[in-house]
């Protein structure tokens, strides 16, 4: 069916873009970004926002030229690019306070803030994964994403199978405490058992703090989409991926553990020497 489909086809070409890097990898979470800016912008909507569309559509695009601009002029220091791109968010918000002056609209506060964090969330959290590949490496990078996916599979296979207590019913009623906590042991164990064998150089404890975020965190990401899709009063965000939902629905968790990713990978890599 379609949802098989979209795993043979999605699956390889994630590990694919990661393991090549580069331009390519640059080309994926630009895609993504973009993508996530139009289910962002239906979702406001319908939450009962009037988001800058254009504003937000023109600010992710300027943000992944420069993004991809820098890394050409300074291919050496990428943290140091995105930090500078970090930068960017305090023109972004003086420019959102002027247009929404202009708009004259009923509610400024909701729809500035709506434009705001949808920038943040979506443009600048996301963006976080290119230094974090860049920084990690191919293998490092390539175990977190796997490790999100074994926290998805276990968080699944045993809420279904064993759980019953829901964590919270009100935004995602199929959630239990054992399916959020086995996802979490999961996904410390994945990393810990690659450590443990020298595929990461990272020690027991290093990758202990990642599953940490990969199993942990990252479950917080997905929470956060569902009371969002819930707001609007709708389920999934798009049907672009057949069966599996939308771009945010896909990749609610790394939008929120990408930048904790990659300031724990800075952090261990200067622990490291």
């Amino acid at each position: 069916n379609s949802r098989v489909l979209v795993n043979i086809i999605g699956i390889p070409l994630i590990i694919f873009s990661i393991y090549i890097g580069g331009v390519l990898f640059n080309i994926f979470v630009s895609i993504i970004i973009l993508l996530g800016t139009k289910e962002f912008i239906n979702l406001s909507i319908k939450s009962g926002s009037r988001v800058s569309i254009g504003f937000l559509y023109l600010s992710h695009i300027i943000f992944i030229i420069i993004n991809n601009y820098l890394g050409y002029l300074n291919p050496g220091s990428v943290l140091e690019n995105y930090l500078i791109l970090c930068f960017s968010i305090i023109p972004f918000v003086i420019i959102s306070m002027i247009i929404e002056i202009f708009k004259k609209s009923n509610n400024p506060l909701l729809n500035i803030s709506s434009t705001i964090f949808g920038f943040l969330w979506i443009g600048v959290f996301l963006s976080a994964l290119i230094p974090l590949r860049e920084m990690g490496g191919p293998i490092l990078t390539l175990s977190i994403i796997i490790s999100i996916w074994v926290c998805d599979t276990f968080t699944f296979f045993f809420g279904k199978k064993f759980g019953k207590m829901k964590i919270l019913p009100d935004i995602s009623p199929n959630k239990t405490w054992t399916g959020t906590l086995s996802g979490l042991f999961g996904a410390i164990l994945f990393l810990m058992i690659l450590s443990y064998f020298k595929f990461l150089d990272l020690s027991i404890f290093q990758s202990m703090y990642i599953g940490i975020i990969t199993g942990g965190v990252s479950q917080f990401g997905d929470f956060f989409e569902s009371a969002l899709t819930r707001s609007a009063n709708i389920k999934d965000t798009s049907n672009i991926l057949r069966g599996h939902g939308g771009i945010l629905d896909r990749f609610d968790s790394l939008f929120i553990s990408a930048p904790l990713l990659l300031f724990s990978i800075m952090i261990i890599k200067f622990i490291n020497g």
